[in-house]
């Protein structure tokens, strides 16, 4: 059923963005996903978040436009691909202006870690990396703690060869690309950051007052786009 929640100047609707890996869009409200949507595909994302968002506000029953009742956008600043994650994050700084709402940015590896914590507290873990593919045969990475299932970044972010990750269990599609070099967690060899767990990183981030960053992308390296050699021998 659509939700009814009218939020108060405490009680956030976030409106959650990523296209990090794949692209996702989600709805937040007092910690709970509302609606989310996604695609497998690690392409074409301008052309898919935009329907996606449509997907979610409709299904949660909140108009888009001017006059709807969201009080924040959060969109994942990665690390990940140069035109994948630029695609979300001018997604929802449009949104944000056209809606008069303001964006938060969340780095991406951090909703992975928000989704992986409890399983490593449950497993008696205590330190553990998050990693995604950063093609190229490279992962992003960054290291965690978690107390009490709540996580806790400690190191990173990171673009590196599997081989120079820390020795530890390994959450994310990352790892399940180089399951020979890096420790990777049974039933997280396939997972990405999704927008519903960014969403509720970016709530947690409001009510803490921290975690959240400005909503630029994280890049780590340079566009895999090249200037053509006829161009770059000009002087000016």
């Amino acid at each position: 059923m659509p939700s009814t929640a009218t939020p108060g100047d405490r009680d956030p609707l976030i409106l959650a963005v990523d296209s990090s890996a794949t692209a996702s869009a989600a709805l937040i409200h007092q910690g709970t996903v509302l609606a989310a949507a996604e695609t497998e595909s690690t392409h074409h994302h301008a052309e898919v978040l935009t329907p996606l968002v449509n997907r979610v506000l409709a299904e949660a029953g909140v108009a888009s436009g001017p006059d709807q009742r969201l009080t924040h956008l959060a969109v994942g600043v990665g690390p990940g691909p140069f035109t994948g994650l630029r695609a979300g994050i001018v997604t929802a700084q449009s949104l944000g202006f056209v809606w008069d709402t303001p964006v938060l940015g969340v780095m991406s590896l951090d909703a992975l870690a928000y989704r992986a914590a409890e399983d490593a507290w449950r497993r008696g873990a205590e330190e553990f990396i998050v990693a995604t593919d950063a093609r190229r045969r490279e992962v992003y990475w960054a290291h965690y703690s978690t107390v009490g299932g709540q996580f806790q970044r400690l190191h990173g972010p990171f673009v590196t060869a599997p081989g120079d990750v820390t020795e530890l269990p390994v959450y994310g599609a990352g790892a399940g690309l180089y399951p020979e070099q890096l420790h990777v967690v049974e039933g997280f060899d396939h997972t990405v950051p999704h927008a519903g767990d960014l969403g509720l990183v970016a709530e947690l981030g409001l009510r803490r007052g921290r975690g959240l960053v400005a909503p630029e992308p994280q890049y780590l390296r340079e566009s895999d786009a090249t200037i053509p050699t006829h161009l770059a021998r000009r002087d000016g």
